[in-house]
Order: structure tokens, then sequence, then C-alpha cells
């Protein structure tokens, strides 16, 4: 019967364990640093690696997730009259753009590589959803762009502003929804995956939770107040919009995957206890894995 455990090994018993593989012919990966543990759970060789840093870490994690994230929020939260984006843009945001900046001026983290990749590729992606959308809205008039009554909302203004709104929506929702996926993709040390299967999850992360959580909105809105009609050519030309955005979003954190060394948290699922073979193209993030985490297998 294979049984499953949790112990923290002594860097003497990884030593051995690291030594025997390679008598085995398995793949030897480097010594675990002495100052760090980890725990593993390993059943059949399928390994669940966790590992904790501070909780300031984890308080700096929130801040920043709670400001990807309230953009795109609040104007579900504003069609469905529970707050208004202007009380958003005014007593919301503000705090939370004070405290990203000071934990970038006065206690930076290497982990900072992660949301800024995140941020510049979430705007590219944006631009890539654009250059399609917008000529179905200026030039085929499938539907209307909507963005220009965010802006007005943002502003506490009942006209259309779309320069607020296109910075609302770069910034806000391009650039803050993909910050979250960087930091859940990190955390799932997906650089270690396929490319193919990054670019999937990036899809997937596009259409669900991003596009469902629009169509939802749109979908149960009060009367009058829903972003664009629902019909087939909206949601067709909607999915395809983001399935564009998902697609250069995985693309951008498979190239920029090295950055995953610099994230101190991750709980991972892998065959086998050590990364799979595309992360041997990059040691950086075997060396990371190693001295992150002590290494033990039973069964």
């Amino acid at each position: 019967m294979i049984t499953a455990n949790m112990q923290q090994v002594q860097p003497d018993a990884a030593r051995d364990h690291h030594n025997g593989d390679h008598h085995n012919g398995d793949h030897a990966a480097p010594q675990p640093h002495q100052s760090q543990s980890g725990f593993i759970f390993d059943r059949l060789h399928a390994a669940v690696v966790v590992r904790w840093p501070s909780p300031m870490w984890f308080l700096r994690l929130g801040v920043y997730l709670a400001l990807a994230g309230i953009p795109v929020l609040s104007i579900t939260a504003h069609v469905f009259g529970w707050v208004s984006t202007y009380t958003v843009t005014l007593f919301v945001l503000p705090p939370l753009l004070v405290a990203v900046a000071a934990f970038v001026l006065f206690r930076p983290d290497r982990s900072d590589r992660v949301m800024l990749a995140g941020f510049l590729w979430g705007l590219v992606a944006c631009a890539g959803y654009d250059a399609f959308r917008l000529p179905t809205v200026y030039g085929m008039h499938l539907w209307g762009d909507f963005f220009g009554s965010v802006g007005g909302w943002a502003i506490g203004s009942e006209s259309t502003n779309y320069l607020v709104g296109y910075l609302w929506r770069y910034i806000g929702d391009g650039g803050g929804i993909a910050v979250t996926f960087f930091a859940l993709a990190a955390t799932l040390r997906i650089g270690t995956w396929s490319r193919w299967q990054v670019l999937v999850l990036g899809v997937g992360y596009a259409v669900f939770p991003v596009w469902a959580g629009l169509i939802l909105t749109d979908l149960f809105a009060p009367a009058g107040h829903e972003l664009f009609p629902i019909s087939a050519t909206t949601l067709i030309v909607s999915l395809v919009g983001h399935l564009i955005y998902g697609l250069i979003l995985g693309y951008g954190y498979w190239i920029s995957r090295a950055h995953e060394a610099h994230w101190p948290f991750s709980l991972t699922i892998r065959t086998g206890l050590w990364p799979t073979d595309t992360s041997l193209d990059h040691p950086d993030l075997l060396v990371a894995d190693a001295e992150k985490a002590i290494h033990s297998r039973v069964g």
C-alpha cells in the first residue's frame, strides 16, 4: 500500500536522496539551500510543493491584486447599482495606488517583476483585442462602444468620456486582469509547462472568468443598464476578442516565464519531484525551486 506523508528533510537526507537518484539514472537537481524549507506531499511521484513567504508578502500581494481587480469589478458593481464607479475612483483606488507605490519605493521585492511583466503584457493584449474590436464597432457597426460611458461613470458625469474610458480599459481592465493572471500562473509554476499548455491556460482564463463575467453582467443587468445588446453577433465578436487577449497573455507569460524564479510562493503539482523538462531550458527556474524547497520521496 502506498502512503503519503508530510515531512521536513534535513540537508544531509536531501543530499543522500540526490545522490541516489543520480546513481539510478534519474535527473539530478541542484542541492537545496539549507536556510530554506518546503513540504512535499508525494503519492505515486505526484508532488505538491507548498511554500510560505512572510505575512508581509501576502499583504503586499493582496494590495496588488485588489488594485488589479477592482477596476473591472467596479463596472459590474456600477451596472447593478451596488456602488458607483465614481465612488471607487475617489475613495477606493487612490489609497490602493499609494500603498502600491509605497511598497515599490520603500520595500521593493523581486516578485514585483512578475507584476510589472503582467501589467505590460496586459496592455499589449488589450491592444491586440482592440485591433480586432474597433473595426467591428466603427467599421462594421456590429455593436456599440460602451467605454465612453465607463469614462463618464469614472468622473461622475452623465456624458461620455472616451479618454478616461480607454485609460480605464487599458490600465485598469487590460493591465489589471493580466496582473492577476501572472500572479496565478507564477503560483502554479506554469512556466514549467509546455508552450501550448501555457497558451491554452491564457485563453481559458480570458474566456472564464473574464468573458463569462462580462456576458453575465450584461445578461442580468437591470433594464436599460446593459453594456451592449446580447445577440449571436455580439456574443461571437466579444468572444473572439477575448480569445485574442488570452492568446497574447499566454504568449507573454511564456516568454516572461523566467520571472517565476522571483516568485516566493508556489503550490505546484508535478509528475515526479523535479520540474518538467521545459524548465531545463531555464536553469534559474530549477535553481530557484531547489533553493526554496527541501525535497523528499515516499512510497
